[in-house]
């Protein structure tokens, strides 16, 4: 018995359930049948194709902005081409001069070794001929060198 009792309520429970499905159901019904259907989608269309047409427009003066903006952020670049070869020739011409002025520097300094060695030699010879026609003055060269290579003489 306490299973029929049990059954009987699980049945009320459905039936009670199926009622309010029933009435949800039946005023969905009501506003369907009482709401109006669009026969015609023409105008539906007509306002897409305005609407492409002014989304077109605005995405082309977009574009139209767009292009003039990258024009003149090339105008306005930080650094112009011209200034840029000018440093550019700037730095050859100073690498250029620094380079010929170290070949100068080196080779003076072999310019000098070579007059060095010449004035040098010229200088031995007339010296040589000097005290050639100077024996005395010869003789006391000979001992102030002399003198002068040993300090401990003096």
């Amino acid at each position: 018995m306490a299973k029929l009792d049990e059954i009987t309520e699980l049945l009320t429970d459905e039936l009670e359930g199926l009622r309010k499905m029933l009435v949800v159901l039946d005023a969905l019904s009501k506003e369907l049948t009482s709401s109006e259907t669009v026969q015609d989608i023409s105008s539906i269309r007509n306002e897409l194709k305005e609407l492409n047409k002014t989304q077109e427009g605005h995405f082309q003066g977009q574009d139209t902005r767009t292009i003039q903006i990258e024009e003149q952020l090339k105008k306005s670049q930080i650094i112009p081409e011209w200034l840029l070869f000018m440093v550019s020739l700037v730095l050859i011409i100073s690498l250029s001069i620094s380079g010929y002025l170290g070949y100068r520097v080196a080779q003076s300094g072999e310019e000098k070794e070579k007059a060095f060695e010449k004035g040098k030699a010229v200088i031995s010879t007339e010296l040589n001929g000097y005290f050639e026609g100077h024996p005395e003055v010869y003789k006391g060269f000979l001992a102030w060198s002399k003198k002068e290579g040993n300090p401990d003489l003096k």
